[in-house]
């Protein structure tokens, strides 16, 4: 395809979770660059679609709410009256691929999965060769002939977030210019947990060895392990919430350092430039922390 034709009505599907609709922000910049005029509408599941917001290779997002008839019925409609004419399934579940189908873009690219396969114009089957998540979602480009070079996954932050994280950080009592390490300890299943005794001991030792002021974030499902965390911990810190993504990424990004097991927040901190660790179980850390040693 031209890449000189760029004014493309084009629809990116990655419906879930956090961390994948972050990896998949490598792929729209790619986009951008190829068809810099181009309508880019992105596709995602509510909570997970507001990270795209003022992203500069996103033009409109369309939210996926599954548990509200009359929103499926609007998505639906927006989708018709899109008037796509390229239509890139991330994901490959039987959704995706039907809203991918319904776009009614002439130009549909997605897995080459059994089953779903036939409501794409152009099936993507993987080589597999090893590779990152990043690599595997830029093959989906290649029906396109583009050859992006990968960049960092990335989203962006207005300004009045960013001056609300740091107000907000100052009314829980963290000292501006002092160092700030962020502690995710939650994961989506317990494999993926480090140990709540090290997390402990770490965020003591941060603090009695290097002076720094420990936030720890807190997502739906992880009050307990957080607690546990807590109750050993020889400082006393704020009682943590659970913050909207948004927000919590604007927090992430005054922090100095996020040390976390693999789950989506892993892959917020990065996003917004700041240094991680990621602690990984039975994870793949070289798919999924396709991070610089800088981060």
């Amino acid at each position: 395809m031209d890449s000189r034709v760029s004014n493309k009505h084009i629809l990116v599907s990655r419906l879930r979770f956090m961390g994948d609709v972050i990896l998949t922000t490598p792929l729209l910049h790619g986009l951008r660059h190829h068809f810099p005029d181009a309508r880019i509408v992105y596709l995602a599941e509510h909570p997970y679609a507001s990270l795209l917001e003022h992203h500069p290779a996103v033009d409109d997002i369309l939210v996926l709410n599954r548990s509200n008839a009359l929103d499926s019925f609007k998505l639906m409609l927006a989708l018709i009256q899109g008037r796509f004419d390229i239509a890139i399934d991330l994901l490959g579940n039987p959704r995706s691929a039907l809203l991918t189908f319904f776009s009614g873009a002439k130009m549909r690219i997605g897995g080459d999965f059994r089953g779903r396969r036939r409501l794409y114009t152009h099936p993507v089957q993987d080589d597999r060769h090893p590779k990152s998540a990043v690599d595997f979602h830029l093959q989906y480009l290649a029906p396109l002939g583009i050859e992006a070079d990968p960049v960092d996954p990335y989203i962006v932050l207005t300004e009045a977030e960013e001056t609300w994280a740091h107000d907000y950080l100052k009314m829980r009592g963290y000292i501006a210019g002092n160092r700030l390490i962020a502690i995710q300890a939650g994961a989506s299943w317990p494999a993926k947990r480090w140990f709540p005794e090290r997390f402990a001991e770490l965020a003591n030792r941060l603090v009695d060895q290097n002076n720094a002021q420990v936030f720890f974030v807190l997502s739906p499902g992880n009050e307990e392990v957080v607690d546990t965390i807590r109750k050993r911990c020889t400082f006393e810190s704020e009682d943590p919430e659970v913050l909207p993504l948004r927000r919590l990424a604007a927090v992430l990004k005054q922090s100095d350092l996020m040390v976390s097991n693999d789950s989506g927040p892993m892959h917020l901190a990065p996003a917004v430039g700041t240094k991680t660790v990621g602690i990984f179980g039975p994870g793949e850390p070289e798919i999924w922390f396709p991070y610089r040693s800088g981060q």
